[in-house]
């Protein structure tokens, strides 16, 4: 399905989210501090959003690595790293979280955006990430949650089992396009729960906090120095 949309995905995203998820982005890269002289993996990079926001905030040039498992998205991505004159910064690969094809403790830190909830298996793709960090490395996840508001969450579930997915299935031609939302979003661990998985594969000093009513949260831990 990733290959299917891919094409429209950037678009669908910004169109879908009010154009909100570039903000979301800039919250989870700002987590990645300091970005000076590091060496950064971006799992489930897509089309390289992550990638060249890390690029273009590291006050030095960075070293940043990005995998998907969807070929389509990866050449969309190097186009768009082309198009900014940053294939000395990006390089991108086809890669599973689950089996990351990266050596052990080679990176400062690691995100992924709206990429957990798709892994295959979510406990081994954060091991995984916990494997290739550095000692003192951090990990920063970026995904959907729920807002506590009551009403908010009618809208919220509203929005996501009814609107979206029509909507991404008219704009992008595919008609599974974004059906697999709001399952995905329903079952996919939150707050302390996903902590919890991350203190489960060895992340200490983790937290997490809500943005934008509780719609998504970012989650934070570090590799024991």
């Amino acid at each position: 399905m990733f290959n299917a949309v891919a094409p429209r995905y950037d678009f669908l995203n910004g169109l879908l989210s009010a154009g909100i998820d570039k903000y979301w982005r800039k919250i989870a890269v700002n987590e990645l501090e300091p970005l000076s002289k590091g060496v950064f993996l971006d799992v489930a990079t897509g089309t390289a959003d992550i990638a060249l926001e890390i690029s273009s905030r590291a006050p030095s040039p960075a070293r940043i690595v990005g995998v998907d498992f969807s070929t389509t998205m990866l050449e969309l991505g190097k186009d768009k790293v082309k198009a900014k004159n940053k294939q000395a910064e990006i390089q991108l690969f086809p890669g599973a979280a689950e089996h990351l094809p990266l050596k052990d403790d080679s990176f400062d830190g690691a995100i992924s955006a709206f990429g957990a909830r798709n892994f295959a298996n979510l406990n081994q793709g954060i091991s995984e990430i916990h494997r290739v960090l550095k000692p003192g490395g951090k990990i920063v996840i970026l995904d959907f949650s729920f807002p506590q508001n009551g009403f908010l969450q009618w809208l919220y579930r509203l929005y996501f089992g009814n609107i979206l997915p029509i909507m991404g299935r008219w704009i992008s031609g595919h008609k599974n396009a974004y059906s697999y939302l709001p399952d995905s979003v329903e079952g996919f661990p939150k707050g302390e729960d996903f902590t919890s998985i991350l203190i489960e594969n060895g992340f200490e000093s983790t937290s997490f906090r809500m943005l934008t009513f509780g719609i998504t949260s970012v989650y934070v831990g570090l590799k024991h120095a």
